[in-house]
C-alpha cells in the first residue's frame, strides 16, 4: 500500500507481507546502543558500536568449529530488477524472543525480517524527488534504531522515522531545504533548493549513509561530488528538529567562490567516541577534479574531519591528499580505539585510505601517529593527469582504491585491523569544463588498466585486490590475501578470533585473524558486497552470521549462517 501520511516531496510504499505480531516489544535505549558492541545478542548500530569496530563477542564459533558452520536459511532473487539492486550495506539485529533483523539495500528498501526463519514481516520502499538511475542504483548501506523507532536517510537528502513494529511514518525531515545558506522557495516541509534536485543518483556518487544516533541527536551526511555541490554536514534531533548544519569547504579557507562547487561530501557514516563526543567524519574529492580552478589545499577534502557532534564545531581536519586531482577522496569509515604508543595509552583513529596506506592520528589532535606499510602497489602516484591519454603514465592506486567505502574490522584483543585493497592500474586526463547544474562536474576522463593491457605494465606485479590485516599502532602488515578481483564489502572480526569476509567472485572466508589462514569457505554466483554482521540467540542456542550480496533480481542473496553450541 501506499503512505502519504507524513509531508514529504516523495511517496513511500508500505507493505506487510508477513505477522509484524511477532516484533517484539522492546524500548531500545541510549544505553543499549552504547552497550551494543559488548553484548553479543545483537547488532544495533552500524559497525555494532560507536567506535565502528564492525567485531563480535559472540563466541561459539570458534577457529576449531567453524568449518561446521552451516546455512540456516536462503532470500534469493528478491523482486523488482531495479529496485533490489545495491544489496551493500549492513542490517541492525535488535534482540528479542525472536531477534529481528532490520535489513537494508538499494535504492531505499527496508525489511523487518524474522532472524530465526527468514520471514520478510514489512516491507517499505521511500519514492525520493531526486531522479533515481534505475540501471545503476545506489547503495542503501543501514539504518538507525532507537525507542521503537527506526531512523533512515533518504536520497532527496531527507530522514524519514519509521515505527519499526510496522513500518509506519512518523515525520519526515527536509534536509534539501537549505543549501550553501540559501533557503528553498515553498513549504518548509516539501521546497528542494533546485541544485539538489538536478541530477540522477547513481551507485558512484549517492549513499543511503548510516544515522549515527546519540544523544537525543541523528548525524546525517551529503553526496554529489562529482556534481559540483557543496558537502555538508547536520544534526537532527529525534523530534526531526535541526540541531546544527556544517558546511565542508568553508568560505575563508578556499580561494574565491572555488568553495561553493568544492564537494567535501559526507556519504560515509563517521565514527564517534561517546566519551569526548568527537565525530571522525570521512569527507570526499574537491570538485572538479581538475584542480586548475581552486588553488590551495582545498580543506577538509579528501580526508577526515573531526567534529564536536553536539555543536558541529571543527576539532581538527587531516587530508590524505591535499588539493587531490586523483579521486583520492576518503570513504572509508574511521575506526576510534585505544593503545600504547611509546609508553602511553592514547586515544586514536585509524583508516585505510584510497591511497592504499593505513592512517592512524591522534583523536584529539588529528596529529599523524602512523602511516602504515603499502596495503597495494604504488606506481607514478601523485603525477599530474596529462591532456592527453596517451600521455599519462598507468598509475597506482587506481581511483576506486585502495580501500573505498567499505568498513573495516577491529579486533582489539589482537590489535588488527582487517580491511580490503583495490590494486588496479589506472589512466587520467583532464580538460577545462565549466559548471552546469545536473551535469558532471569533474574535467576528468578516466581508465582502469583492462587484462590485456596489465600484463604490460612494468612495476604492477601484484593481482587485483587483496584482504589485509595490519597493526594500526606500527603500521606493519600482518598478512594479506591477494584475489583475482577487487574485493568490496566490509569485513567482520569475533573475540574467538576469526574474520568473515567475502569477495567480488562470490567467496564468502571465514579466516584465522592472527594469521590469515583460510579455515572455512563457502561459494555463491554473485559477488558479495555487503558487510556480514553475526549475533548470538539464547532461545535457540545458536550464533549466526548474516551476509548479503549481488546487484539485480536474479543474483542477489541475504544468508544467514547458524551454528549450535
Amino acid at each position: 500500500m501506499a503512505d502519504d501520511r507524513v509531508p514529504k516531496p516523495g511517496t513511500s510504499t508500505i507493505q506487510h507481507p508477513g505477522d509484524t505480531g511477532v516484533i517484539p516489544e522492546r524500548d531500545v535505549t541510549q544505553q543499549d546502543l552504547l552497550e551494543s558492541g559488548e553484548n553479543p545478542e545483537g547488532w544495533l548500530l552500524y559497525g555494532n558500536n560507536y567506535r565502528r569496530h564492525h567485531h563480535t563477542t559472540a563466541d561459539v564459533i570458534t577457529p576449531e568449529n567453524v568449518s561446521d558452520l552451516t546455512r540456516e536459511w536462503t532470500l534469493d532473487g528478491l523482486p523488482n530488477a531495479n529496485d533490489a539492486a545495491g544489496f551493500q550495506g549492513s542490517p541492525l539485529v535488535v534482540p528479542g524472543d525472536p531477534p529481528i533483523i532490520y535489513q537494508v539495500n538499494g535504492p531505499e528498501q527496508n525489511r523487518a525480517i524474522n532472524a530465526r526463519t527468514g520471514e520478510i514481516l514489512w516491507y517499505h520502499m521511500y519514492h525520493p524527488k531526486a531522479p533515481v538511475r534505475w540501471e545503476t542504483p545506489p547503495a542503501n548501506r543501514g539504518v538507525a534504531v532507537l525507542g521503537d523507532t527506526l531512523y533512515k536517510v533518504t536520497l532527496d537528502h531527507g530522514i524519514l522515522a519509521l515505527d519499526r513494529y510496522d513500518a509506519s511514518e512518523k515525520w519526515y525531515y527536509n534536509g534539501a531545504y537549505e543549501y550553501r545558506n540559501e533557503i528553498a522557495e515553498g513549504d518548509e516541509q516539501m521546497a528542494m533548493h533546485d541544485e539538489l534536485q538536478a541530477w540522477p543518483r547513481w551507485r558512484g556518487v549517492a549513499s543511503n549513509y548510516p544515522l549515527v544516533v546519540h544523544d537525543g541527536k541523528l548525524m546525517m551526511g551529503s553526496f554529489g561530488g562529482e556534481y559540483g555541490v557543496q558537502g555538508w554536514a547536520e544534526a537532527v534531533d529525534t523530534d526531526g528538529e535541526q540541531v546544527w548544519h556544517r558546511g565542508m569547504t568553508p568560505p575563508d579557507e578556499w580561494v574565491g567562490d572555488a568553495w561553493k562547487h568544492g564537494g567535501s561530501t559526507v556519504w560515509q557514516t563517521p565514527a564517534l567516541d561517546p566519551e569526548s563526543g568527537t565525530a571522525v567524519l570521512p569527507t570526499g574529492n574537491p570538485g572538479p577534479w581538475f584542480g586548475t580552478v581552486r588553488p590551495g589545499w582545498n580543506p577538509h577534502t579528501a580526508g577526515k574531519v573531526a567534529l564536536n557532534s553536539e555543536t558541529g564545531e571543527v576539532e581538527w581536519g587531516f587530508q590524505e591528499s591535499p588539493h587531490d586531482w586523483w579521486d583520492y577522496d576518503s570513504p572509508s569509515p574511521a575506526t576510534i580505539f585505544e593503545a600504547e604508543v611509546d609508553g602511553e595509552t592514547r586515544k586514536l583513529a585509524t583508516w585505510p585510505g584510497k591511497t592504499a596506506w593505513l592512517y592512524t592520528v591522534d583523536l584529539e589532535t588529528g596529529e599523524l601517529v602512523e602511516r602504515s606499510d603499502e596495503l597495494g602497489e604504488h606506481l607514478n602516484t601523485w603525477t599530474m593527469p596529462e591532456q592527453e591519454l596517451q600521455e599519462t603514465p598507468w598509475i597506482l592506486p587506481n581511483l576506486i582504491g585502495g580501500t573505498n567505502p567499505q568498513p573495516s574490522a577491529y579486533d582489539s584483543d589482537r590489535n588488527t585491523l582487517v580491511l580490503k585493497t583495490t590494486n588496479l592500474p589506472m589512466k587520467l586526463t583532464w580538460e577545462y569544463e565549466e559548471y552546469e547544474i545536473g551535469e558532471q562536474y569533474t574535467g576528468m576522463t578516466y581508465i582502469s588498466a583492462s587484462p590485456g593491457q596489465r600484463e604490460s605494465i612494468e612495476g604492477w606485479n601484484q593481482p587485483p585486490g587483496n584482504i589485509t590485516a595490519v597493526d594500526p599502532v606500527s603500521g606493519e602488515i600482518k598478512w594479506q590475501d591477494w584475489l583475482a578481483s577487487n574485493p568490496w564489502g566490509g569485513t567482520l572480526t569475533t573475540s574467538t578470533g576469526i574474520t568473515f569476509a567475502g569477495t567480488d567472485g562470490g567467496l564468502f572466508i571465514a579466516y584465522d585473524s592472527e594469521t590469515g589462514d583460510r579455515l572455512w569457505t563457502d561459494q555463491f554466483s554473485m559477488g558479495i558486497e555487503g558487510n556480514p554482521v553475526s549475533w548470538y540467540d539464547p532461545e535457540m542456542g545458536k550464533q549466526y552470521v548474516y551476509i548479503q550480496g549481488g546487484a539485480d533480481a536474479e543474483e542477489n542473496m541475504i544468508t544467514v549462517y547458524s551454528l549450535e553450541e
